[in-house]
C-alpha cells in the first residue's frame, strides 16, 4: 500500500464527526483501503481544530510532510524534554525550515539538568522512579499542549507495525482531552514510509534517543494515558 493513490473511502458525513461516542468502527473500515492522503483529506475536511504531535524520531518527516501538505499551518506539538541528540536538534531545525512548521514547543517544568542533579539522571526502566521521570519529562509538558490547544483531533504518525500496542489499535481511536486520535499511516509498512522519504528528497533522523522509552519498541506513555 502507497501513499498517494486514491479511493472511493470519501464520502459525506456530518458536520461534527471527531467526538467522543462517533461511530469510529465505521471510520475505520470505510478507511481500512484508503491511502494516507485521503485520510488526511478527510480529517482535514472534518476536523475543527486539530494539532499534530511529533518527536522527530526517525521516519517521522514522511508524516510530517504528508500532513503539512494537507494543511501548512497546523499546529505541531513537540514536546523538547532536554534529552535528545544534538543530531536531533539540529535535525528539527532543518524539517522546521524546509516544511515551515507551525511549532509549538512545549517543556517540562523541570530541565533536564535539574533533573539529572536532583535524582541522578535517568533512572531505570520499569520503576517507579521511571515513571515519575516520564510523567515530569513527557506527559506533563504533553498535557499542558493540550489543555492549551484543546484540539478535537490529535494527528500522530503511529504505524501498526512498531509494536503489540499499536498493533491493537485502528486509523480512528478515542484519544485522551476528548481527542480523537487520527494516524493516516496506521497500515503502512516501514518500507513504505522509507519510500516516501527516498522519494520525496527529505531529510531523516537517524540518531534519536527517546529516555521514557529506553529501548524502540516500547510506549512511552502518551497512547496509554485516556
Amino acid at each position: 500500500m502507497g501513499l498517494n493513490a486514491t479511493s472511493n473511502a470519501i464520502r459525506s458525513y456530518p458536520a461534527r464527526t471527531f467526538h467522543h461516542g462517533a461511530d469510529l468502527e465505521s471510520l475505520n473500515q470505510r478507511f481500512r483501503d484508503a491511502k494516507p492522503s485521503e485520510i488526511m483529506q478527510f480529517t482535514m475536511e472534518h476536523a475543527e481544530n486539530p494539532v499534530v504531535f511529533t518527536n522527530f524520531r526517525p521516519l517521522a518527516v514522511a508524516f510530517l510532510h504528508l500532513v503539512t501538505r494537507a494543511k501548512p499551518d497546523i499546529p505541531v506539538i513537540w514536546v523538547d524534554h532536554g534529552y535528545n541528540t544534538p543530531e536531533t536538534y539540529r535535525h528539527i531545525e532543518r524539517v522546521v525550515k524546509e516544511l515551515d512548521l507551525n511549532l509549538r514547543t512545549f517543556s517540562p517544568k523541570m530541565s533536564a539538568a535539574h533533573y539529572n542533579a536532583v535524582y541522578g539522571g535517568i533512572p531505570p526502566l520499569d520503576t517507579p522512579e521511571h515513571d515519575f521521570f516520564s510523567r515530569t519529562v513527557k506527559l506533563e509538558p504533553f498535557n499542558r499542549a493540550m489543555q492549551e490547544l484543546k484540539p478535537d483531533v490529535w494527528l500522530n504518525g503511529i504505524r501498526h507495525d512498531q509494536n503489540a500496542h499499536r498493533k491493537n489499535l485502528d486509523i480512528f481511536t478515542t484519544g485522551n482531552h476528548g481527542t480523537i486520535r487520527v494516524a493516516p499511516m496506521f497500515h503502512l509498512r516501514e518500507i513504505d514510509v522509507e519510500e516516501y522519504v527516498y522519494e520525496h528528497e527529505l531529510p531523516d533522523n537517524d540518531i534519536y534517543f527517546d529516555p521514557t522509552k529506553g529501548e524502540e519498541h516500547r510506549e512511552c506513555g502518551l497512547l496509554l494515558e485516556k
